[in-house]
Protein backbone atom coordinates (compact mmCIF):
# COMPACT_ATOMS: atom_id res chain seq x y z
CA UNK A 1 0.00 0.00 0.00
CA UNK A 2 1.98 3.47 -1.04
CA UNK A 3 1.76 6.24 2.00
CA UNK A 4 -0.38 9.13 1.80
CA UNK A 5 0.96 12.45 0.68
CA UNK A 6 3.48 14.18 3.25
CA UNK A 7 1.25 16.55 5.23
CA UNK A 8 2.93 19.97 6.51
CA UNK A 9 3.84 18.13 10.10
CA UNK A 10 5.87 15.30 7.73
CA UNK A 11 8.06 17.98 6.00
CA UNK A 12 9.08 19.72 8.93
CA UNK A 13 12.08 18.39 11.41
CA UNK A 14 11.09 17.96 14.95
CA UNK A 15 11.71 21.17 16.95
CA UNK A 16 12.96 21.75 20.35
CA UNK A 17 10.96 22.20 23.48
CA UNK A 18 9.30 25.91 23.86
CA UNK A 19 9.92 28.70 26.11
CA UNK A 20 7.96 28.69 29.32
CA UNK A 21 5.37 31.20 28.27
CA UNK A 22 4.98 29.66 24.79
CA UNK A 23 4.31 26.31 26.70
CA UNK A 24 1.59 27.66 29.21
CA UNK A 25 -0.41 29.48 25.92
CA UNK A 26 -0.11 26.14 23.75
CA UNK A 27 -2.19 24.65 26.55
CA UNK A 28 -4.85 27.56 26.71
CA UNK A 29 -5.12 26.85 23.10
CA UNK A 30 -5.66 23.30 23.71
CA UNK A 31 -8.50 24.37 26.68
CA UNK A 32 -10.26 25.76 24.18
CA UNK A 33 -10.23 23.52 20.90
CA UNK A 34 -11.34 21.18 23.74
CA UNK A 35 -14.65 23.00 24.31
CA UNK A 36 -15.00 22.91 21.08
CA UNK A 37 -14.51 19.84 20.19
CA UNK A 38 -17.23 18.51 23.29
CA UNK A 39 -19.64 21.32 21.51
CA UNK A 40 -19.07 19.38 18.53
CA UNK A 41 -17.43 22.86 16.48
CA UNK A 42 -14.62 20.59 15.07
CA UNK A 43 -13.68 23.63 12.95
CA UNK A 44 -12.76 26.45 14.87
CA UNK A 45 -11.13 23.50 17.12
CA UNK A 46 -9.03 22.79 14.48
CA UNK A 47 -7.75 26.25 14.58
CA UNK A 48 -6.88 26.71 18.40
CA UNK A 49 -4.76 22.96 18.13
CA UNK A 50 -2.99 24.48 15.08
CA UNK A 51 -2.03 27.61 17.00
CA UNK A 52 -1.21 25.28 20.31
CA UNK A 53 1.13 23.26 17.87
CA UNK A 54 2.50 26.48 16.88
CA UNK A 55 3.54 27.71 20.33
CA UNK A 56 4.95 24.47 21.28
CA UNK A 57 5.52 22.12 18.27
CA UNK A 58 6.41 18.87 20.47
CA UNK A 59 3.09 19.07 21.73
CA UNK A 60 1.62 15.32 21.70
CA UNK A 61 -1.50 16.12 23.00
CA UNK A 62 -2.36 18.19 20.63
CA UNK A 63 -1.89 16.28 17.63
CA UNK A 64 -3.89 13.43 18.81
CA UNK A 65 -6.63 15.84 19.40
CA UNK A 66 -5.67 17.29 16.38
CA UNK A 67 -6.43 14.07 14.68
CA UNK A 68 -9.39 13.07 16.48
CA UNK A 69 -11.15 16.58 14.95
CA UNK A 70 -10.08 15.82 11.63
CA UNK A 71 -11.77 11.88 12.32
CA UNK A 72 -14.57 13.81 13.24
CA UNK A 73 -15.03 15.38 10.59
CA UNK A 74 -14.34 12.37 8.51
CA UNK A 75 -10.67 14.08 7.00
CA UNK A 76 -8.94 10.79 6.95
CA UNK A 77 -5.73 11.12 5.54
CA UNK A 78 -5.19 14.22 8.01
CA UNK A 79 -5.80 12.49 10.40
CA UNK A 80 -3.59 9.55 9.73
CA UNK A 81 -0.93 12.13 8.89
CA UNK A 82 -1.21 13.69 12.39
CA UNK A 83 -0.87 10.15 14.07
CA UNK A 84 1.89 9.08 11.87
CA UNK A 85 3.50 12.52 13.13
CA UNK A 86 2.74 12.17 16.35
CA UNK A 87 4.85 8.85 16.72
CA UNK A 88 7.54 10.38 15.40
CA UNK A 89 7.73 12.84 18.34
CA UNK A 90 7.40 10.07 20.88
CA UNK A 91 7.19 6.65 19.62
CA UNK A 92 6.66 4.95 22.83
CA UNK A 93 3.61 6.62 23.31
CA UNK A 94 0.42 4.17 22.57
CA UNK A 95 -1.94 7.12 21.99
CA UNK A 96 -1.23 7.13 18.26
CA UNK A 97 -1.42 3.77 17.92
CA UNK A 98 -4.32 3.54 19.27
CA UNK A 99 -6.14 6.64 16.96
CA UNK A 100 -4.59 4.50 14.20
CA UNK A 101 -6.04 1.27 14.96
CA UNK A 102 -9.43 2.54 15.47
CA UNK A 103 -9.48 4.60 12.68
CA UNK A 104 -8.47 1.71 10.02
CA UNK A 105 -11.12 0.00 12.30
CA UNK A 106 -13.91 2.17 11.45
CA UNK A 107 -13.40 1.20 7.65
CA UNK A 108 -12.32 -2.19 8.01
CA UNK A 109 -8.47 -2.23 7.13
CA UNK A 110 -8.11 -4.88 9.34
CA UNK A 111 -4.88 -5.53 8.79
CA UNK A 112 -3.77 -1.95 9.23
CA UNK A 113 -5.40 -1.73 12.54
CA UNK A 114 -4.22 -5.22 13.96
CA UNK A 115 -0.42 -3.61 12.63
CA UNK A 116 -0.96 -0.63 14.63
CA UNK A 117 -2.41 -1.81 18.12
CA UNK A 118 -0.02 -4.59 17.95
CA UNK A 119 3.04 -2.10 17.72
CA UNK A 120 1.43 0.24 20.54
CA UNK A 121 1.06 -3.10 22.61
CA UNK A 122 4.90 -3.26 21.82
CA UNK A 123 5.88 -0.18 23.95
CA UNK A 124 2.32 -0.63 26.34
CA UNK A 125 1.77 -4.49 26.83
CA UNK A 126 -1.05 -3.62 29.39
CA UNK A 127 -3.05 -0.75 27.48
CA UNK A 128 -6.75 -2.09 27.71
CA UNK A 129 -7.55 0.41 24.78
CA UNK A 130 -5.07 -1.51 22.55
CA UNK A 131 -6.05 -4.96 23.97
CA UNK A 132 -10.06 -4.16 23.39
CA UNK A 133 -9.11 -3.08 19.90
CA UNK A 134 -8.11 -6.15 19.06
CA UNK A 135 -10.55 -7.47 20.69
CA UNK A 136 -12.74 -5.60 18.56
CA UNK A 137 -11.40 -6.92 15.37
CA UNK A 138 -10.99 -10.35 15.81
CA UNK A 139 -14.89 -10.68 16.88
CA UNK A 140 -15.48 -8.71 13.73
CA UNK A 141 -13.29 -11.27 11.81
CA UNK A 142 -15.04 -13.51 13.66
CA UNK A 143 -11.73 -15.33 14.80
CA UNK A 144 -13.53 -15.58 18.34
CA UNK A 145 -10.81 -17.65 20.14
CA UNK A 146 -8.57 -15.02 19.50
CA UNK A 147 -11.10 -11.94 20.93
CA UNK A 148 -11.55 -13.72 24.20
CA UNK A 149 -7.95 -13.80 24.42
CA UNK A 150 -7.39 -10.50 24.00
CA UNK A 151 -10.54 -9.15 25.89
CA UNK A 152 -9.81 -11.55 28.90
CA UNK A 153 -6.31 -10.00 28.80
CA UNK A 154 -7.83 -6.67 28.91
CA UNK A 155 -9.78 -7.93 32.28
CA UNK A 156 -6.47 -9.15 33.95
CA UNK A 157 -5.57 -5.67 33.55
CA UNK A 158 -8.51 -3.98 34.66
CA UNK A 159 -10.86 -6.72 35.90
CA UNK A 160 -13.93 -4.20 36.54
CA UNK A 161 -13.75 -2.96 33.47
CA UNK A 162 -17.54 -2.52 31.92
CA UNK A 163 -17.05 -1.74 28.27
CA UNK A 164 -14.40 -5.33 28.63
CA UNK A 165 -17.10 -6.99 30.10
CA UNK A 166 -20.15 -6.09 27.51
CA UNK A 167 -17.64 -7.29 24.87
CA UNK A 168 -16.82 -10.33 25.99
CA UNK A 169 -20.61 -11.13 26.70
CA UNK A 170 -21.29 -10.16 22.83
CA UNK A 171 -19.01 -12.54 21.76
CA UNK A 172 -20.04 -15.25 23.68
CA UNK A 173 -23.53 -14.42 22.31
CA UNK A 174 -21.96 -14.69 18.54
CA UNK A 175 -20.07 -17.89 19.42
CA UNK A 176 -23.97 -19.25 20.44
CA UNK A 177 -22.87 -19.68 24.28
CA UNK A 178 -25.37 -17.66 25.72
CA UNK A 179 -25.05 -18.91 29.20
CA UNK A 180 -21.49 -17.30 29.22
CA UNK A 181 -23.14 -14.67 28.23
CA UNK A 182 -25.95 -14.17 30.35
CA UNK A 183 -23.11 -14.76 33.08
CA UNK A 184 -20.90 -11.80 32.44
CA UNK A 185 -24.14 -9.25 31.53
CA UNK A 186 -25.47 -11.12 35.09
CA UNK A 187 -22.41 -9.67 36.39
CA UNK A 188 -22.72 -6.34 34.88
CA UNK A 189 -25.92 -5.67 36.01
CA UNK A 190 -25.06 -6.07 39.36
CA UNK A 191 -22.15 -3.63 39.30
CA UNK A 192 -24.54 -1.02 37.12
CA UNK A 193 -28.27 -1.81 37.10
CA UNK A 194 -29.27 0.96 35.41
CA UNK A 195 -27.52 0.92 32.40
CA UNK A 196 -29.65 0.44 29.83
CA UNK A 197 -27.19 -0.74 27.09
CA UNK A 198 -26.01 -3.87 29.37
CA UNK A 199 -30.10 -4.93 30.35
CA UNK A 200 -30.73 -4.69 26.50
CA UNK A 201 -28.24 -6.52 25.73
CA UNK A 202 -29.10 -9.09 28.63
CA UNK A 203 -33.02 -9.31 27.54
CA UNK A 204 -32.36 -10.06 23.86
CA UNK A 205 -30.00 -13.10 25.08
CA UNK A 206 -32.77 -14.38 27.62
CA UNK A 207 -34.84 -14.40 24.52
CA UNK A 208 -32.51 -16.26 22.57
CA UNK A 209 -32.58 -18.75 25.21
CA UNK A 210 -36.45 -18.88 25.61
CA UNK A 211 -36.14 -17.41 29.39
CA UNK A 212 -38.79 -15.51 28.18
CA UNK A 213 -40.24 -14.29 32.06
CA UNK A 214 -36.43 -13.22 32.92
CA UNK A 215 -36.85 -11.26 29.54
CA UNK A 216 -39.81 -9.47 29.97
CA UNK A 217 -38.59 -8.42 33.33
CA UNK A 218 -35.68 -7.08 31.37
CA UNK A 219 -38.16 -5.03 29.44
CA UNK A 220 -40.26 -3.89 31.63
CA UNK A 221 -37.36 -2.02 33.49
CA UNK A 222 -36.12 -0.70 30.11
CA UNK A 223 -39.73 0.60 29.25
CA UNK A 224 -40.19 2.32 33.12
CA UNK A 225 -36.85 4.15 32.02
CA UNK A 226 -37.83 5.03 28.27
CA UNK A 227 -41.43 4.53 27.98
CA UNK A 228 -41.45 5.45 24.20
CA UNK A 229 -38.99 3.43 23.13
CA UNK A 230 -40.92 1.62 20.31
CA UNK A 231 -38.23 -1.02 20.19
CA UNK A 232 -38.69 -2.32 23.51
CA UNK A 233 -43.08 -2.22 23.27
CA UNK A 234 -42.58 -4.22 20.32
CA UNK A 235 -39.80 -6.98 22.24
CA UNK A 236 -42.32 -7.08 24.88
CA UNK A 237 -45.29 -7.78 22.81
CA UNK A 238 -43.42 -10.53 21.28
CA UNK A 239 -42.48 -12.15 25.04
CA UNK A 240 -45.86 -12.13 25.46
CA UNK A 241 -47.19 -13.45 22.40
CA UNK A 242 -44.89 -16.28 23.02
CA UNK A 243 -46.36 -17.23 26.42
CA UNK A 244 -50.14 -16.56 25.35
CA UNK A 245 -50.40 -13.69 27.21
CA UNK A 246 -52.15 -12.57 24.05
CA UNK A 247 -53.95 -9.27 25.62
CA UNK A 248 -50.46 -8.42 26.73
CA UNK A 249 -48.66 -9.06 23.54
CA UNK A 250 -51.40 -6.65 21.82
CA UNK A 251 -51.29 -3.75 24.29
CA UNK A 252 -47.62 -3.69 23.91
CA UNK A 253 -48.03 -3.66 19.85
CA UNK A 254 -50.49 -1.34 19.78
CA UNK A 255 -48.40 0.88 21.78
CA UNK A 256 -45.78 0.28 19.62
CA UNK A 257 -48.12 1.61 16.25
CA UNK A 258 -48.83 4.94 18.47
CA UNK A 259 -45.51 5.59 18.50
CA UNK A 260 -44.68 5.05 14.94
CA UNK A 261 -48.15 5.20 12.98
CA UNK A 262 -46.75 4.83 9.68
CA UNK A 263 -44.96 1.93 10.41
CA UNK A 264 -46.25 -1.41 8.98
CA UNK A 265 -44.49 -3.57 11.69
CA UNK A 266 -46.66 -3.42 14.83
CA UNK A 267 -49.61 -4.15 12.36
CA UNK A 268 -47.74 -7.40 10.93
CA UNK A 269 -47.39 -7.85 14.61
CA UNK A 270 -50.36 -8.00 15.46
CA UNK A 271 -51.53 -10.02 12.76
CA UNK A 272 -49.36 -13.02 13.86
CA UNK A 273 -50.75 -12.48 17.00
CA UNK A 274 -54.62 -12.90 15.69
CA UNK A 275 -52.72 -16.01 13.66
CA UNK A 276 -51.68 -17.74 16.75
CA UNK A 277 -55.70 -17.09 18.23
CA UNK A 278 -56.77 -18.72 15.27
CA UNK A 279 -58.45 -15.55 14.05
CA UNK A 280 -58.20 -15.17 10.45
CA UNK A 281 -59.96 -12.92 9.03
CA UNK A 282 -58.66 -10.18 11.74
CA UNK A 283 -55.15 -11.55 10.78
CA UNK A 284 -55.43 -10.93 6.87
CA UNK A 285 -57.08 -7.86 7.46
CA UNK A 286 -53.66 -6.32 9.85
CA UNK A 287 -51.56 -8.37 6.69
CA UNK A 288 -53.69 -5.98 4.50
CA UNK A 289 -52.89 -2.91 6.51
CA UNK A 290 -49.36 -3.18 7.35
CA UNK A 291 -48.84 -4.01 3.12
CA UNK A 292 -50.81 -0.97 2.11
CA UNK A 293 -47.71 0.78 3.83
CA UNK A 294 -44.91 -1.68 2.78
CA UNK A 295 -46.22 -3.14 -0.08
CA UNK A 296 -42.76 -5.05 -0.66
CA UNK A 297 -42.12 -6.43 2.84
CA UNK A 298 -41.94 -10.70 2.13
CA UNK A 299 -43.15 -11.02 5.65
CA UNK A 300 -46.81 -10.07 4.80
CA UNK A 301 -46.72 -12.90 1.76
CA UNK A 302 -45.35 -15.40 4.38
CA UNK A 303 -48.59 -14.63 6.94
CA UNK A 304 -50.73 -14.71 4.28
CA UNK A 305 -49.33 -17.71 3.46
CA UNK A 306 -50.09 -19.27 6.58
CA UNK A 307 -53.69 -17.39 7.09
CA UNK A 308 -54.45 -19.55 4.05
CA UNK A 309 -52.37 -22.80 4.37
CA UNK A 310 -54.60 -22.70 8.10
CA UNK A 311 -57.79 -21.89 6.47
CA UNK A 312 -57.23 -24.55 4.33
CA UNK A 313 -55.72 -26.68 6.84
CA UNK A 314 -59.24 -26.15 9.10
CA UNK A 315 -61.43 -26.44 6.12
CA UNK A 316 -59.35 -29.99 5.48
CA UNK A 317 -60.34 -31.20 8.81
CA UNK A 318 -64.22 -30.63 8.13
CA UNK A 319 -63.82 -32.82 4.99
CA UNK A 320 -61.92 -35.41 6.94
CA UNK A 321 -64.25 -35.59 9.58
CA UNK A 322 -67.41 -35.85 6.63
CA UNK A 323 -66.41 -37.25 3.66
CA UNK A 324 -69.21 -37.77 0.94
CA UNK A 325 -70.78 -36.08 -2.24
CA UNK A 326 -72.69 -33.60 -0.55
CA UNK A 327 -69.93 -32.40 0.80
CA UNK A 328 -67.39 -31.42 -2.04
CA UNK A 329 -67.71 -27.70 -1.41
CA UNK A 330 -65.75 -27.82 1.57
CA UNK A 331 -63.11 -29.90 -0.02
CA UNK A 332 -62.79 -27.38 -3.11
CA UNK A 333 -62.53 -24.78 -0.53
CA UNK A 334 -59.89 -26.31 1.00
CA UNK A 335 -57.81 -26.69 -2.43
CA UNK A 336 -58.54 -23.49 -3.29
CA UNK A 337 -57.44 -21.84 0.29
CA UNK A 338 -54.04 -24.31 0.02
CA UNK A 339 -53.82 -22.83 -3.70
CA UNK A 340 -53.47 -19.38 -2.79
CA UNK A 341 -51.25 -19.84 0.50
CA UNK A 342 -48.66 -21.56 -2.63
CA UNK A 343 -48.70 -18.31 -4.39
CA UNK A 344 -47.99 -16.01 -1.54
CA UNK A 345 -45.19 -18.79 0.11
CA UNK A 346 -43.87 -19.07 -3.69
CA UNK A 347 -43.41 -15.04 -3.32
CA UNK A 348 -42.47 -15.13 -0.25
CA UNK A 349 -39.00 -17.38 -0.89
CA UNK A 350 -37.39 -13.96 -3.06
CA UNK A 351 -36.47 -13.29 -0.07
CA UNK A 352 -33.42 -15.65 1.58
CA UNK A 353 -35.13 -15.22 5.64
CA UNK A 354 -37.66 -16.84 4.24
CA UNK A 355 -36.87 -19.21 1.71
CA UNK A 356 -36.27 -22.16 3.11
CA UNK A 357 -39.70 -21.99 5.66
CA UNK A 358 -41.66 -21.16 2.67
CA UNK A 359 -40.46 -23.88 0.96
CA UNK A 360 -41.22 -26.53 3.32
CA UNK A 361 -44.39 -25.14 3.74
CA UNK A 362 -45.19 -25.28 -0.17
CA UNK A 363 -44.26 -29.49 0.11
CA UNK A 364 -47.08 -29.90 3.22
CA UNK A 365 -49.10 -27.96 1.41
CA UNK A 366 -49.14 -30.16 -1.96
CA UNK A 367 -49.28 -33.39 0.02
CA UNK A 368 -52.65 -32.08 1.54
CA UNK A 369 -53.37 -31.27 -1.90
CA UNK A 370 -52.80 -34.43 -3.40
CA UNK A 371 -54.99 -36.37 -0.79
CA UNK A 372 -57.68 -34.07 -1.20
CA UNK A 373 -57.76 -34.52 -5.48
CA UNK A 374 -57.77 -38.40 -4.58
CA UNK A 375 -60.82 -37.92 -2.92
CA UNK A 376 -61.98 -35.19 -5.03
CA UNK A 377 -62.04 -38.21 -7.54
CA UNK A 378 -63.34 -40.83 -5.51
CA UNK A 379 -66.11 -39.20 -3.77
CA UNK A 380 -67.03 -35.75 -6.28
CA UNK A 381 -66.80 -37.60 -9.79
CA UNK A 382 -65.01 -34.10 -11.32
CA UNK A 383 -65.91 -31.48 -8.66
CA UNK A 384 -69.31 -31.64 -8.36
Amino acid sequence: MDPPPQSVFQRQKIPTQPEKNNKELAQQEYSIAYEYIKQGKYDPAIEHLKEAIKLWPKYYGAYIALAKAYRYKRNIAEAESTYNYAKKIDPKDPRAYEGLGALYSKFKRYPDAIAEFEQGLHYDSTNVNLLNGLGYIYTKTKEYDKALSYYQKSLSVEPNNLTTMFALANVYKEMGEPDKAVSYLQQLKKKRPENTEVRKKLAEVLMDMKRYSEAIDEYKFLLSKEPDNYYYHLQLGSLYQLVKKYKSAQKEYEEALKLDPKSAQPLFRIADLYLSQKKLTSAENYVRKALAIEPNNLYGSVLLGDIYERKGYYTKIKWDKNKSKKNCSILNSALTSFNVAINHYKKAKADPQFSSYASNEIVRCRKWIKGLNEDKWFYCKGGK
